[in-house]
C-alpha cells in the first residue's frame, strides 16, 4: 500500500508543545472533517475509501511517534473477509411416512458457504441452549435447528455464537437459527437476505446455513409429536432432539472474497515485560450505501459515518499524540479496526493473531460512537462489573472530575462493540463515553441518522464531551501504563458467556 498521506494532509502536524495541552474540540473536528468527508466515500472494506482511511490513520500515528506494530513491521494487519448473497435455495423436508412438504420460501432463508450447495435426506435434529467442550454432539452429516434466545431471560445461557461453532466442530452440514418471536421474523429475515460478510478462516460457518420463523418451526416439530414452546423453554442439559424428518436441500450463493486492512501501533514502554494497555476503535462504516436516484442524480448516496466512527479514531490520533510525549512503563497498543459494522470482524481478526500475546493487555479501551454530548463532567462504562477494573477506572474518574453513570443503561451495548471480543477472553474492556450516558441524544441518533446519510458533519455534532472524552482516556493510559499507579493485572476478569 502506498504511503501517501504526508503529501495529503501537510497541515495536521502537531508541534512538541501542543502534544503536551489538553485536547480541545478543534483537535477532534479536524479529523472527523477529513475521515467524514465525501472525499473517502463513506470507509468501506475493500474500497479507495479504505485506501484512503487506513493510510490517513497511519500518518497522524507516525507523526505522533508511535511504531508500526503489525506483523513485519508495518502498519496494516491484512484481514481477509468473505461476503455471502443468496441468490436461490430450496429445502423440502419428508416425515417418516415419506410425505413430503414444501415450506414457504418466506418461512426459511438458506445460504452455502460455497457458490453452490446439495444435499439430499439430511437428518433434521433440534440443540438446545447448553453446549460442552467436554464432548462431541451426535449432529456429523445433520442439518441442525438452533435457537438463536430463549423464549424468556438469557442469564446463564451460553451464548449464541459459541454454541453453533461446537455444533460446527462436531459436524453438522448445515445450522438454521430459529428465530423465537413471529414478529421479529421479517426484521431477521431482510438481513439475513442481504449480503452477510465474515472472516475467511472462521470456524463458526456450517456448509449451508439459514433461519426460520417461529411459526413455521412449530409446524415442523408438531410433525415428531414435539411442543415448540416446550423445546424452547429447555435451558438446562444438552438438548439433542431426533425431529424424526429429513431434508433434501439447495442453495446458490454469490461468494466474494476481498482484502481489508486493521492498522496497528506501538508506543513502547521501559518495562514491557510488565505488560501493555490498548486503545482501539473501529474506522469502518457502510461506504456509498444508497443506489442512484435516476429523479435525484445529485442526491446523497454516501453514509460518511461522522458520529459513527469517525469520533472515535478522532479520540485514538489524539490521544495517541498526547500519550507518546510522556514515559511509560507498560506498551500503549493503538488499533484501528475494519469490519466492526459487519460483526466486529477486525477485533475478532486480532484477537486470533495479537500483535502481543494476548494476556499482555492489562486493559482494553475502546472507542466509539463519542461525538452526541455537550456534557463534559458525565459518563458511561460499558462493561462495568465484568473486567475487574472498575475501583481503578472509578479512581480516575475521581482525579479526573468525572461522574460514572450507574444506571446500567449503557450496558445493554456492551455485546455490539469491538471490546466485546476481549471480554469473551477474559480480557478486561471498557467503552467509556459521554455520548452513552446522555440517553436522549443517544436515542435520537440512533433513530434517525445512525448508519444512514445523515451521520455527516453538521450541527448534530457535539464535541464537548468527546473532548473530554478524550482527555480521560490520556489519563487512563497514564493511569494502566504506569506500574506504579496500577501494578498488576485485574484477577477477576473471565471469558464473558
Amino acid at each position: 500500500m502506498r504511503f501517501l498521506a504526508f503529501l495529503l494532509f501537510p497541515g495536521l502536524i502537531l508541534s512538541e508543545d501542543a502534544r503536551s495541552e489538553p485536547i480541545v474540540e478543534a483537535d477532534l473536528l479536524r479529523h472527523i472533517e477529513i475521515l467524514a468527508s465525501d472525499a473517502f466515500e463513506g470507509r468501506e472494506p475493500g474500497t479507495v475509501g479504505e485506501n484512503k482511511t487506513v493510510n490517513y490513520i497511519a500518518t497522524q500515528w507516525v507523526r505522533a511517534g508511535l511504531r508500526p506494530a503489525a506483523e513485519n513491521r508495518t502498519w496494516y494487519a491484512p484481514v481477509t473477509l468473505v461476503e455471502r448473497t443468496p441468490e436461490s435455495y430450496r429445502i423440502e423436508l419428508a416425515n417418516p411416512a415419506g410425505r413430503k412438504t414444501l415450506p414457504p420460501q418466506d418461512e426459511i432463508v438458506l445460504r452455502s458457504a460455497a457458490p453452490s450447495f446439495s444435499e439430499s435426506r439430511l437428518p433434521v435434529v433440534f440443540a438446545g441452549f447448553a453446549a460442552s467442550t467436554s464432548h462431541s454432539l451426535p449432529v456429523a452429516g445433520k442439518l441442525v435447528l438452533l435457537p438463536l434466545a430463549p423464549l424468556a431471560g438469557s442469564d446463564g445461557i451460553i451464548d449464541y455464537r459459541t454454541r453453533k461453532r461446537q455444533l460446527v466442530q462436531d459436524g453438522a452440514i448445515g445450522v438454521i437459527t430459529i428465530i423465537g418471536k413471529q414478529d421479529e421474523w421479517p426484521r431477521y429475515r431482510r438481513s439475513f437476505l442481504r449480503r452477510a460478510t465474515s472472516l475467511s478462516d472462521f470456524e463458526d460457518h456450517a456448509a449451508l446455513e439459514g433461519m426460520i420463523g417461529f411459526d413455521q418451526f412449530r409446524a415442523l416439530v408438531r410433525q415428531s409429536g414435539r411442543d415448540a414452546w416446550q423445546l424452547l423453554a429447555d435451558r438446562d442439559a444438552i438438548s439433542l432432539v431426533d425431529l424424526a424428518v429429513v431434508a433434501d436441500a439447495s442453495a446458490e450463493t454469490r461468494v466474494r472474497t476481498y482484502l481489508s486492512h486493521n492498522v496497528i501501533g506501538r508506543i513502547p514502554g521501559t518495562s514491557p515485560e510488565n505488560g501493555a494497555v490498548l486503545f482501539m476503535g473501529h474506522w469502518d462504516h457502510f461506504g456509498i450505501c444508497r443506489i442512484e436516484d435516476p429523479q435525484d442524480p445529485g442526491k446523497d448516496r454516501i453514509c460518511n459515518g461522522a458520529v459513527d466512527n469517525a469520533s472515535g479514531i478522532s479520540l485514538l490520533i489524539e490521544t495517541a499524540k498526547r500519550l507518546s510525549a510522556m514515559d511509560h512503563d507498560r506498551d500503549i497498543y493503538f488499533l484501528a479496526t475494519t469490519a466492526e459494522e459487519k460483526g466486529l470482524l477486525g477485533a475478532r481478526a486480532f484477537v486470533e493473531s495479537p500483535a502481543t500475546e494476548l494476556d499482555n493487555f492489562v486493559a482494553v479501551f475502546n472507542a466509539d460512537t463519542i461525538a452526541l454530548s455537550d456534557d463534559s463532567r458525565r459518563i458511561a462504562v460499558v462493561g462495568i462489573g465484568r473486567g475487574g477494573l472498575d475501583a481503578e477506572i472509578s479512581a480516575v474518574a475521581v482525579q479526573e472530575g468525572r461522574d460514572i453513570d450507574r444506571s446500567g443503561r449503557a450496558d445493554a451495548y456492551v455485546k455490539r462493540q469491538d471490546g466485546y471480543v476481549f471480554l469473551e477472553r477474559g480480557i478486561p474492556a471498557y467503552m467509556i463515553t459521554s455520548a452513552f450516558a446522555d440517553e436522549e441524544r443517544l436515542n435520537a441518533f440512533i433513530n434517525d441518522p445512525y448508519h444512514d446519510v445523515g451521520d455527516e458533519v453538521n450541527d448534530r455534532l457535539l464535541l464537548t464531551g468527546a473532548a473530554a472524552d478524550a482527555n480521560f482516556h490520556v489519563a487512563l493510559g497514564r493511569y494502566f501504563a504506569s506500574t506504579a499507579t496500577y501494578p498488576g493485572k485485574a484477577t477477576s476478569g473471565e471469558p464473558d458467556n
